[in-house]
């Protein structure tokens, strides 16, 4: 059997190892917090029935599912992700659905080889800022889509304007071995927070009549400081090395964090700025 091409090795091993484990374990929780940007994304692309949709970084399958309910009865999905453990939880939230459900595959759509023209439409929710080589990521899903076929996809925008992330990281640094924020441009959470470089990825790579909108919106990280400490240890940048510490650092590192969120807890919660970008193109 032949190897899947791979151009993304880190980004493999990173959501292969313990990083997709945890967020299989808080499938739930993850995806209630990301759920008003999917859902923004989704009304941007608007699917139809029977268009055929390729997914980029499905993750779990949420947004697979929501997608296949749109585009059924005729319609058909190919959802692609980098996480065995993240795909084998997607494959089985849709076990209970028909044959010709959403087909759920292992790669690295940067080089994965699709059947050209074959979509109708390209949806990402987060999954598309990872990549070491965007333009030829794009490249490649441009020529997967159809003459006349569209993309929509939410990415995070300015790291300053994302206190939800930057302040618990922040905090947990004292504590924990985390990797300096990647430069701007480069692959992680923030790879696509410039606008210019969003443009600029899609027109080097071909696409046209690109439209990008600010989407920004208080939400909650969780139901009050403990809850919302807990949560991102697990889920942010400090989960890897917050699960591999001793009980003492992991005790620390939360009083780190809930001081930081402090100021953000309201009496229905911890709520803080979320800003991210509403990306829509097509292809001639």
């Amino acid at each position: 059997m032949l190897e899947k091409p791979v151009a993304n090795s880190d980004q493999k091993e990173f959501w292969n190892d313990i990083k997709g484990k945890l967020w299989v374990d808080m499938q739930p929780r993850i995806d209630e917090m990301l759920r008003p940007f999917g859902e923004k994304a989704l009304v941007a692309l608007g699917p139809k029935s029977g268009e055929k949709v390729l997914e980029i970084g499905c993750g779990t399958g949420t947004m697979t599912l929501t997608l296949a309910e749109r585009v059924k009865p005729s319609g058909e999905i190919v959802a692609v992700d980098i996480s065995k453990p993240m795909l084998k939880l997607a494959r089985s939230r849709t076990n209970s659905l028909t044959p010709d459900g959403p087909v759920f595959v292992e790669g690295d759509a940067q080089v994965h080889n699709f059947s050209t023209g074959y979509f109708d439409a390209l949806f990402s929710r987060f999954g598309v800022m990872f990549f070491d080589d965007p333009i030829t990521a794009f490249r490649n899903f441009h020529d997967a889509v159809r003459p006349g076929g569209r993309l929509a996809y939410v990415c995070w925008a300015d790291r300053k304007d994302n206190p939800w992330i930057r302040l618990p990281t922040g905090a947990s640094r004292e504590f924990l071995d985390i990797p300096p924020p990647p430069e701007v441009d480069a692959p992680g959470q923030f790879a696509m927070e410039r606008e210019a470089r969003i443009k600029e990825v899609l027109e080097e790579s071909g696409w046209s009549n690109a439209a990008i909108e600010r989407f920004d919106i208080k939400h909650s990280l969780g139901s009050n400081v403990s809850d919302a400490a807990n949560f991102i240890s697990h889920m942010g940048p400090m989960s890897e090395p917050f699960s591999m510490t001793d009980e003492e650092t992991q005790r620390k590192c939360l009083e780190a964090i809930k001081g930081a969120l402090k100021p953000y807890e309201e009496p229905k919660g911890v709520y803080m700025g979320f800003a991210t970008w509403i990306v829509t193109a097509s292809r001639q």
